[in-house]
């Protein structure tokens, strides 16, 4: 049997997301992780991966037992643009 290892294959920007944490401030996420597993036995996997300056660091999100998930930054929420594709659909 060999060790679980992580590799990160690709950094995607992540302009308007935030991360929750349960009793906590939302905190910024400052990029979008593609990262390959492999698990003990051999099991290759994938996933999209959260990021953020959490202290010191950049860390995984989802690394956090009180993450909670993603939204997005209230001031980068533009209302307008959803009205306008609404518009555009309806034509």
């Amino acid at each position: 049997m060999s060790e679980a290892k992580e590799k990160i294959l690709q950094l995607l920007p992540a302009e308007g997301w935030e991360a929750m944490f349960e009793d906590e401030d939302n905190v910024a996420v400052v990029c979008f992780a593609l990262v390959e597993s492999t698990d003990e036995e051999g099991v290759v996997s994938s996933a999209v991966r959260p990021m953020a300056s959490i202290g010191d660091a950049i860390e995984f999100c989802d690394d956090y037992p009180n993450y909670a998930g993603l939204t997005r930054g209230e001031e980068d929420w533009d209302e307008d643009y959803d009205e306008e594709e609404e518009d555009e659909e309806e034509e």
